[in-house]
């Protein structure tokens, strides 16, 4: 099921007629109008080796596009419970691979969109980029049926590890010229690795097992939250770090929290892989982005210190990968995850140490409130992908003056994990107040 989705939590704009809802699922289903990759379906789903993307010539809006009510009183708990349960189904594959579920009932005059799509259509920033398409800065402003988007292409940086490790195939002289680079950035790391430095980037498969990277089954759960952007920025600015530090400081804290509950806290770090975006002083033109490999520091008790430790590896992180070429810089994530692909796709990824603990992800979006149709959007939550062996998932979403936060994981072997949302903000608060203690 490998869908990315978003959760949008909108408000009902005061003068919304009764049929409103009912409007805007039929407006959503068309739009297959705006993007020709919503017309996509597979020439032969049982046969996925040889596969083939044809025009789907019996579309019909209600396979793609559903509406249905909470029961009263639209408890939050009772959406999730809804979007779990969507989000645990695989797509049609018969059909073409996105579904837009259209939710009412929720309280204080609110409803909900959850909307997914395969990411063999579209990779994760790309579905970002189609729901900030339907929302507008103006509450006036309607869909727009009569601009057909183009196929959007892939994002820099942000392909599929498929794509990534089938893009090594591509431009082999620029390859063979990045291979001393990355030779010298994996010697270093494993220098580090063999005289058992802690505070330093880390080398895939050198995680701890835990109770996160276990054979995954069909369940999910899906635990959104949120935190105050300009809070994070304080903490930032004041212990010298960045957005993704204090994240990867918050989340340490309450991954250190909910596994010692559960008695599976191991005593070695859990590691975070990161997408970053990379400046180098040798080519400043376009994005240059990778990954880094830092740990979480659930081994250390101490807030401030966690977020001191995090501040100093991605520091390291950055100014080593920053000197990488662009060849290299990208090809550094698809070249060292080679490994964790085929173990993936042949079902042995629980059966060695895990490549990374799990994923963190921050994903920059609009500053002003947008709206859908008049309906003024409070929360846009990102929904990504779990695979075995990488049973958590936590992407961020900054959104008018938030942090939205959505984690993703599979609850089999994770007690309990329904929890993980109000830890994130007790770690958030108690890193707020070591901060500015010190």
């Amino acid at each position: 099921p490998f869908h990315v989705a978003g959760l949008m939590i909108l408000k009902l704009p005061t003068n919304a007629s009764r049929d409103y809802l009912r409007q805007l699922a039929r407006k959503c289903g068309r739009l297959n109008e705006l993007w020709p990759v919503f017309n996509k379906k597979l020439q032969n789903p049982e046969n996925l080796a040889d596969a083939a993307w044809i025009a789907a010539d019996d579309y019909h809006p209600e396979r793609h596009v559903f509406h249905y009510s909470l029961p009263q009183p639209g408890r939050m708990q009772d959406l999730l419970a809804l979007v779990t349960r969507a989000h645990e189904r695989p797509l049609d594959r018969s059909r073409p691979l996105w579904e837009v579920h259209i939710i009412e009932g929720l309280g204080r005059g609110r409803f909900a969109l959850y909307c997914k799509v395969h990411h063999a259509l579209v990779d994760g920033v790309g579905a970002m980029k189609m729901m900030e398409a339907l929302l507008h800065s103006s509450p006036g402003k309607k869909i727009d049926f009569s601009r057909v988007h183009p196929e959007l292409e892939k994002h820099s940086g942000h392909h599929s590890l498929f794509e990534s490790l089938g893009d090594l195939t591509k431009g082999l002289l620029s390859q063979y010229r990045a291979l001393p680079e990355l030779s010298r950035l994996l010697a270093h790391m494993g220098a580090d690795a063999l005289q058992g430095k802690q505070d330093v980037m880390r080398l895939p498969f050198t995680s701890p097992h835990t109770i996160f990277n276990a054979q995954l089954d069909s369940r999910r759960a899906v635990i959104v939250g949120d935190l105050p952007l300009m809070g994070v920025k304080e903490i930032a600015r004041q212990a010298g770090g960045t957005i993704n530090d204090v994240l990867l400081a918050v989340c340490g804290g309450a991954l250190r929290r909910y596994l010692s509950a559960q008695g599976a806290l191991p005593k070695t770090s859990l590691v975070a892989g990161m997408p970053v975006s990379l400046k180098s002083a040798q080519d400043d033109s376009g994005n240059k982005l990778s990954y880094i490999m830092s740990p979480f520091f659930t081994d250390e008790a101490n807030d401030l210190r966690r977020l001191r430790r995090v501040i100093k590896v991605t520091r390291a992180a950055k100014a080593e990968l920053g000197q990488l070429s662009t060849t290299a810089a990208q090809d550094y994530y698809a070249l060292i995850m080679a490994p964790a692909i085929l173990l993936t796709v042949t079902g042995n990824a629980a059966k060695v140490r895990p490549a990374t603990s799990a994923i963190l992800s921050n994903v920059p979006g609009s500053k002003e409130k947008l709206y859908l149709e008049g309906a003024e959007l409070e929360y846009l939550y990102p929904l990504s992908i779990v695979t075995d062996g990488m049973g958590l998932n936590i992407t961020v979403v900054s959104y008018a003056k938030k942090l939205c936060i959505a984690i993703i994981s599979c609850p089999t072997d994770q007690p309990g994990i329904e929890g993980l949302g109000k830890l994130v903000k007790e770690s958030y608060r108690d890193l707020h107040a070591a901060v500015f203690a010190a």
